[in-house]
């Protein structure tokens, strides 16, 4: 079956809520971040990588999301620092959603060709195995996003290589009323081979103004 990813991510909002008149209530430090989130066998989710590459247990997830056993996925969530049991640093999960993070696809994998009507990029950073960004689409129903990997080329002197993505992306109908966040992180593990120190990711997009914008950076694995 045919697989591609349709993700309305939006951004996340959350609501602590304290008694009133608790004049000594501390609202927790929370942080709106990229995680990759791990589960246990029972499927509940168990520890976060963040972009920093620090492993961390969750204490609690507020949200009881529960995904495939001993499975992982790539989450934005409201977070913050919290202490566990045993006095190591972990997290508590106030609110999470799903991130686009697929493997790129080379185009000959497209069966019905590669898409890329238009989006706007507001944000793009490195993180962990990852390259993450924050788009914002034209609302009119119903968005397919994927990753289109163009080329790759390696130097196995120098232990370099080169990789051109591009995002796929197709709007199915043409009304457009507003905008919308969405979010998405390729993961760069694959190109991560035997005898490659440093990996140079070329990510390209079409933009609302008609222009191909490339974003350029290094990934060292």
């Amino acid at each position: 079956m045919k697989k591609y990813c349709y993700w309305w991510i939006l951004l996340l909002q959350v609501c602590l809520l304290a008694g009133c008149g608790d004049d000594d209530y501390h609202y927790p430090s929370v942080k709106l971040e990229f995680l990759t989130a791990f589960a246990g066998p029972d499927g509940y989710l168990q520890s976060v990588v963040t972009d920093e590459g620090e492993t961390l247990p969750v204490v609690e997830d507020k949200t009881k999301t529960k995904i495939e056993a001993n499975a992982s996925v790539r989450i934005i969530s409201n977070y913050a620092s919290e202490m566990t049991a045993d006095g190591t640093a972990g997290v508590v999960l106030y609110a999470l959603n799903g991130v686009l993070s697929v493997t790129p696809r080379t185009a000959d994998k497209f069966e019905e060709g590669v898409k890329t009507d238009p989006a706007d990029m507001l944000a793009i950073w490195m993180g962990h195995d990852y390259l993450n960004m924050t788009l914002e689409v034209k609302e009119n129903g119903e968005h397919k996003f994927h990753f289109v990997e163009d080329e790759v080329t390696v130097d196995a002197v120098t232990g370099r290589s080169e990789v051109h993505l591009t995002l796929y992306h197709e709007a199915k109908e043409k009304v457009q009323s507003y905008t919308r966040r969405a979010y998405a992180s390729v993961p760069l593990r694959q190109y991560a081979v035997e005898g490659i120190r440093e990996v140079m990711v070329h990510f390209s997009i079409h933009t609302y103004s008609g222009d191909i914008k490339t974003y350029d950076f290094v990934y060292i694995p």
